[in-house]
């Protein structure tokens, strides 16, 4: 399953491996994007696509997945996070794995504090509830791992991504450096105590098989 995989950036290349996929997402517009380009990769006969908001997935049976992926920040743009969490372990299979990312909370404060919005920093850190165009949540790293334990899974690992590199600016045009950075950035993810500085958060989660 893709959950919240809009245009499907993560299940096309999936698909291409010859697994079945289930694509969902809150959005028809997007979900229709994601139509078109399986349809020009010959692989819409694959994978079945299907409206669905991340916190309410009553269309699917309790233990029908055997990998769920919610890439991309859905958990963090939905209407209730911790529900989204509870919906995702639901679907999934007794000893299956999950993979989520979200927002991270501590990035968006270095952000605001860079930029002398410390006011704002303050108020992200209360509510953890931040809106722009629309109402984003950012998770503690530690509290996306507790949510995913008490939903009954084992964490696996928990990876910050774009450590380092959100911090090349202009550098990023220059392809030696990036290469280089970005291979860095392979050899760190993996490190709990970083992913504190990362922009976004993700856990590698096993549904326990008692839950």
């Amino acid at each position: 399953m893709d959950a919240g995989g809009g245009t499907g950036k993560w299940a096309i290349p999936i698909s291409k491996l010859a697994y079945r996929v289930t694509l969902t997402d809150i959005s028809e517009k997007m979900l229709e994007v994601a139509k078109q380009k399986l349809a020009k990769e010959n692989l819409l006969d694959g994978v079945q696509i299907l409206v669905a908001d991340v916190t309410k997935m009553d269309a699917f049976n309790n233990d029908t997945f055997d990998f769920v992926l919610c890439e991309g920040d859905p958990l963090s743009y939905c209407s209730n996070p911790y529900q989204g969490i509870r919906e995702l372990v639901r679907v999934a299979k007794k000893g299956s794995s999950i993979v989520a990312s979200v927002d991270n909370l501590y990035s968006r404060l270095i952000r605001h504090i860079r930029q002398g919005q410390v006011d704002q920093a303050i108020e992200a850190h209360k509510g953890q509830w931040v809106t722009h165009e629309f109402p984003m949540y950012f998770f503690k790293p530690v509290e996306l791992m507790r949510r995913f334990e008490e939903a009954g899974c084992t964490v696996v690992k928990m990876v910050g991504k774009n450590i380092f590199s959100q911090e090349l600016g202009d550098l990023l045009t220059i392809p030696e450096t990036l290469e280089k950075v970005l291979s860095l950035e392979l050899e760190c993810c993996g490190d709990q105590t970083l992913a504190g500085a990362a922009g976004h958060v993700a856990v590698v989660c096993r549904r326990d098989r008692r839950s």
